[in-house]
C-alpha cells in the first residue's frame, strides 16, 4: 500500500511544481498513478457515493455579484475529493478545455495555473495524504521570474523524455484511465446487479492494466461490456476503440 500511495503523492509533487506548459501530461501522470493505488481508487470511490456530482458543482463553480466566475471550494472533506477528482477526471478527457477553465475561474489572479494548484490541487493531495498518514505540502512560493499562465509557455521544462513518454502511452494505460472515468460515473448510479458487477470488473481492469495482458484486458473488457450498463456506453465504446474489439 504505502509504495503505491508514496507514487501517487510523487506524481501529486510533480504536477503541482510543474510549468503550465506540461501541466496536462503531468495530469495524466497523477491520474494514472491514481488508478494504480487501490487502496486511493477505494478512498475516491467512497467519497464519490455520498457527493451529489450536479448538485456540487453548481455550488462550486459560479457567478459573483458582478457576473464573473469563480470557484468556491467546499467545507467537508470529502466533497473536496470527489469534486476535484471529477474536475480533473473531465480535464484529462477533454470534457473541460483546460486552459478555458484556467482562464475562467482563475484568471483574476495573479498567477491563474498557480491559483489553480493552491486552491484545488494541494487541498485534494494533502487530505489523500492525511487519510494515509502522509506528509503534507505547503502552497509553493510564487516565483514571479518563473511564474506563468496559460498564455506563457516556458520551454525548459519540456523535454523530449516527456514527449516520447506521452506520445507511446500504451493501450493498457489508455483502457486503465478510461475504466477509472467510467467508475468514478458508476458511483452515481445506484447498486443494482449490473452497476455493481460493472465497478468490480472496472476496479479489475484498473488493478491488471499494469500486467500489459492482451488476454486478461481484453477478456475483462468482454465482460464489462456484458454488463451492458447504457449510462456508460459512451465509456464502453472508447474501451472497445482502443483494443480494437
Amino acid at each position: 500500500m504505502e509504495n503505491s500511495v508514496q507514487n501517487f503523492l510523487s506524481a501529486c509533487d510533480e504536477f503541482i511544481d510543474c510549468k503550465f506548459l506540461v501541466a496536462e501530461y503531468k495530469l495524466q501522470k497523477m491520474l494514472q498513478a491514481l488508478s494504480q493505488s487501490e487502496e486511493i481508487c477505494s478512498l475516491v470511490g467512497e467519497c464519490l457515493e455520498q457527493f451529489n456530482r450536479e448538485r456540487e458543482f453548481a455550488k462550486a463553480f459560479l457567478q459573483d455579484g458582478h457576473g464573473n466566475l469563480i470557484f468556491e471550494r467546499p467545507e467537508e472533506e470529502y466533497k473536496i475529493i470527489a469534486l476535484v477528482f471529477c474536475t480533473l477526471v473531465d480535464i484529462e478527457n477533454k470534457k473541460i478545455d483546460f486552459v478555458d477553465f484556467i482562464k475562467s475561474y482563475f484568471g483574476r489572479e495573479e498567477n491563474p495555473f498557480q491559483a489553480f494548484i493552491q486552491q484545488m490541487v494541494i487541498p485534494f493531495r494533502n487530505l489523500i495524504a492525511e487519510a494515509f498518514g502522509q506528509a503534507f505540502v505547503q502552497n509553493p512560493a510564487e516565483n514571479t521570474d518563473e511564474s506563468e499562465g496559460p498564455d506563457e509557455h516556458v520551454d525548459e521544462e519540456y523535454d523530449d523524455d516527456d514527449e516520447d513518454d506521452y506520445q507511446g502511452e500504451d493501450k493498457f494505460a489508455q483502457t486503465q484511465k478510461v475504466a477509472v472515468q467510467m467508475l468514478s460515473e458508476l458511483q452515481y448510479l445506484g447498486q443494482s446487479d449490473n452497476v455493481l458487477d460493472a465497478a468490480i470488473v472496472c476496479r479489475a481492469i484498473i488493478k491488471t492494466a499494469p500486467m500489459h495482458d492482451s488476454d486478461v484486458t481484453y477478456a475483462l473488457a468482454k465482460a464489462l461490456a456484458a454488463c451492458k450498463v447504457k449510462q456508460v456506453k459512451f465509456l464502453m465504446k472508447e474501451i472497445e476503440d482502443i483494443l480494437d474489439m
